[in-house]
């Protein structure tokens, strides 16, 4: 899918780009790693300190959506309870071994993946229990990572996001479920980012088309996305894609999520939250972004 302005040349361009990261990511040789000049625009800078994305636009009105509106039709089994979760490991294919969350449906059914925030300093407990039963009592199976670097799993935390690891640790996810008993539809299968967890998500996406051993997602939600989500890739590239997206963002950060909209596919969403929070913290500070990101989930996959 080209974006409606996209020229072929620069679609062209756009693909040599794409296929340079992916020979970096099937060496599996770690291609940021000579790089010692690490660009401030790289690191996750709303995590830890509070900032937000220096283009904000703090006054920015509602990009079109309700905030608190869910998408209808989403089904919800009212007697739901989340159960204990399964924790699990698996190995990457560079050899990094991550632990996550898994909490099963019925063989079939849609499934997705959650990348947390810049790493070490987060892990897969920034999505809250809420969320994940809201997800679950939905009918999707879900595996809740801990990226490289963070929480129970091992690696280098930079590599989640530097270079074309972190794009294999969102691979080795999604093989893991579909290797599983009850391994969800492969063509069903999402991935929720937040903060920088988005430039993993976008790696991937662009992983899975250009290698074609895994499929790309059905639907994606970038949470508080922002320049860092476009460390290795355009963002374009998820455009390519055709994905649906539901980008949902503090109203601190609408600035990055406006331009973005301004040339959006049609399937693409933009949910601005006021005030909000960064990243999963959307969940706490306005909680029908619960049901919002759920819905959309439960009718995209």
């Amino acid at each position: 899918m080209r974006m409606p302005h996209e020229s072929k040349s620069s679609l062209n361009g756009r693909l040599n780009g794409a296929c340079v990261f992916m020979a970096c990511v099937l060496a599996a040789l770690g291609c940021g790693d000579d790089d010692a000049a690490v660009d401030s625009g790289r690191v996750d800078s709303g995590v830890d300190s509070g900032a937000v994305d220096s283009g904000a636009d703090v006054g920015a009105s509602d990009a079109g959506a309700d905030a608190g509106a869910a998408d209808v039709g989403a089904d919800v089994d009212a007697g739901c309870v989340l159960p204990a979760p399964r924790v699990v490991r698996f190995t990457t294919d560079d050899g990094v071994d991550l632990e996550a969350d898994h909490y099963p449906v019925a063989a079939g059914s849609p499934a997705v993946v959650l990348l947390h925030m810049i790493p070490p300093a987060n892990t897969r407990a920034n999505y809250p229990l809420a969320f994940r039963e809201a997800l679950y009592c939905r009918g999707i199976a879900v595996l809740n990572v801990d990226r490289r670097g963070a929480g129970g799993s091992e690696g280098v935390p930079t590599e989640a996001y530097e270079g074309p690891n972190g794009a294999l640790d969102a691979k080795g996810a999604v093989e893991w479920m579909l290797a599983e008993e009850a391994a969800p539809d492969p063509l069903r299968i999402g991935i929720v980012g937040a903060s920088n967890g988005t430039t993993t998500l976008l790696d991937f996406s662009v992983f899975s088309v250009m290698a074609r051993t895994v499929e790309e997602p059905a639907a994606v939600v970038l949470l508080s996305g922002g320049t860092y989500t476009t460390n290795q890739n355009p963002l374009d590239e998820l455009a390519f894609d055709g994905a649906p997206a539901l980008f949902v963002y503090p109203a601190a950060e609408a600035g990055w999520n406006e331009t973005v909209a301004v040339d959006a596919p049609d399937v693409w969403r933009f949910v601005e939250i006021d005030p909000g929070a960064h990243g999963t913290g959307l969940f706490t500070a306005a909680p029908t972004t619960i049901p919002l990101v759920a819905d959309f989930l439960a009718t995209s996959l």
